[in-house]
């Protein structure tokens, strides 16, 4: 294997996150609990791996790795894996870290198996580096990172709908006996989505700066899908907040924002904003 190269340690990593996930779905339906550390470990070791990955390729491209599908598939997995290992000292949510790993492994696999989803757009002629603007490469990277929140919000909306299945059917598993109870999930889900709209509106303010600056060459597609998706969990949010959506029916609305999200970037091409930077074969490759 090649250490030099990031897609090893990418590999690596989404292999380790398959891992993870599959030995803990044995351990849970035999009726025993996967051990808190070790899974805290298992995780901690594929972030690692994947921190390696993307710096690595940061080092190619001169910038936060967000110039392709992969790269973008990559830092969101890399965000909620992060999002993971820092709330997890606040929330005690047993399973978690089990879903997570198995969101992050099927992201990782999907973002990695397709040679299409990454191009090395820093190899062609005339490249310099992914972002000509410090404040768009801060927005761009703090607006993936909130996607990655969303991610793992919608992994704890999951784990709230097999609970609340679960209950209703009035069967229980060796599975659902170690999951957090329906209304811890709510709480984390609820707390998870104000995080995730507060960090995706810091990385507009911070893009607004460089817009109000230069507005020939604001991408307003991009503007408008990025507006969109923070209108749409904002609204989510409100209406939880004030109590018209909730229980079931806001793990569901939860998971499909966060598929309207992810579509949301396939459709993005931020032809304006990087026509100073990347040549003209380049320019769709930009989130």
């Amino acid at each position: 294997m090649d250490f030099s190269e990031p897609r090893t340690w990418l590999w690596s990593a989404a292999i380790l996150y398959l891992v993870t996930f599959l030995s803990g779905v044995i351990q849970a339906r035999r009726g025993l609990a996967y051990p808190a550390f070790l899974l805290l470990a298992l995780l901690a070791v594929g972030y690692f791996l994947q921190t390696r990955g993307l710096y690595l390729r940061g080092l190619s491209t001169h910038a936060c790795p967000l110039g392709n599908g992969m790269e973008r598939i990559q830092f969101i997995a890399w965000s909620f894996v992060l999002t993971y290992l820092i709330i997890r000292l606040i929330f005690k949510l047993q399973l978690l870290g089990l879903f997570t790993s198995g969101l992050a492994a099927v992201l990782s696999f999907i973002s990695l198996f397709s040679k299409g989803f990454d191009p090395h757009y820093w190899n062609e002629p005339g490249y310099q580096k992914l972002f000509q603007n410090p404040w768009i490469e801060l927005h761009a990277s703090v607006a993936i990172f909130s996607y990655g929140v969303f991610a793992l919000l919608t992994v704890v909306s999951a784990m709230y709908l097999v609970q609340h299945s679960a209950l209703s059917a009035k069967k229980s598993s060796a599975f659902t006996n170690f999951l957090p109870s329906i209304s811890q999930l709510e709480m984390a889900a609820d707390k998870l989505l104000l995080t995730g709209v507060l960090f995706l509106t810091s990385s507009i303010l911070v893009g607004s700066i460089h817009w109000f600056q230069d507005l020939n060459n604001v991408s307003f597609p991009k503007l408008f899908v990025t507006i969109a998706v923070w209108l749409l969990y904002l609204g989510l949010w409100l209406l939880h907040l004030t109590h018209r959506i909730f229980a079931r029916k806001f793990a569901i609305a939860c998971l499909w924002a966060f598929f309207l999200a992810m579509v949301s970037m396939s459709t993005v091409s931020g032809k304006k904003e990087t026509e100073a930077t990347f040549p003209q074969s380049l320019e769709n490759q930009r989130l």
